[in-house]
């Protein structure tokens, strides 16, 4: 395989982005994707609907995650880790003013980005009725919600998470079931998005004796 020496420009969009290691790998064939992520991993992506995607999940303690407006990417890498981990069957976003899978996001994610089912919406507040369509329980995380502890997640959940200035948009909180938040007691208003998301994750996990709980 021939190396070839270039600019840092060059590489830059080579890659798609400036967070790379200095190297980028191309494909051989002619006219194929030169984006570092796997083509048929973007393609697996988006080919199918939310509704076929929720039709799909037969667990009856199932969790999925739905981003509204996540912009940082790092926060969302940091989400999909911890979604990894904690045996997430599928995550959703929206289409547009938001986050999008790039190298930083696989980057921040350890590469668990790579493993999690992912699935873009135009109007995720319509998507939340899809996921309550299919037996979804769906719970956002807003500062005006009850106490984390004191909620009790039964059957499959549906978790929320707003974007990291302006929280769940109205529409959105409207069409949630129930709101929820992590009792604290610091001096700023409320935790980092994607913390946030790994103590609501964990507690819900708990709650549903998820392999590898007490």
């Amino acid at each position: 395989m021939p190396v070839r020496r270039v600019p840092r420009a060059e590489l830059d969009a080579l890659a798609g982005a400036a967070e790379h290691r200095g190297a980028a790998l191309l494909p051989a064939a002619e006219g194929a994707a030169r984006s570092p992520l796997s083509a048929a991993r973007q393609t697996r992506t988006q080919a199918a609907g939310l509704r076929e995607r929720l039709a799909e999940i037969s667990d009856p303690l199932a969790l999925i995650l739905l981003l509204d407006e996540i912009n940082d990417p790092h926060n969302l890498g940091a989400i999909l880790r911890s979604a990894d981990q904690f045996g997430v069957e599928l995550v959703v976003l929206p289409t547009r003013r938001a986050a999008r899978e790039t190298q930083t996001v696989v980057k921040t994610s350890a590469g668990a980005s790579l493993y999690v089912p992912l699935c873009s919406v135009s109007n995720l507040a319509a998507g939340l009725q899809l996921a309550k369509e299919a037996g979804f329980w769906v719970y956002g995380a807003d500062l005006g919600g009850g106490r984390l502890d004191a909620v009790s997640f039964e059957g499959r959940v549906a978790l929320v998470l707003g974007s990291e200035g302006g929280g769940l948009r109205r529409l959105v909180r409207e069409r949630c079931d129930a709101l929820v938040r992590i009792p604290s007691g610091g001096h700023v208003d409320s935790l980092n998005v994607s913390v946030a998301a790994g103590i609501l994750m964990f507690e819900i996990r708990r709650q549903q004796r998820f392999p590898g709980f007490p």
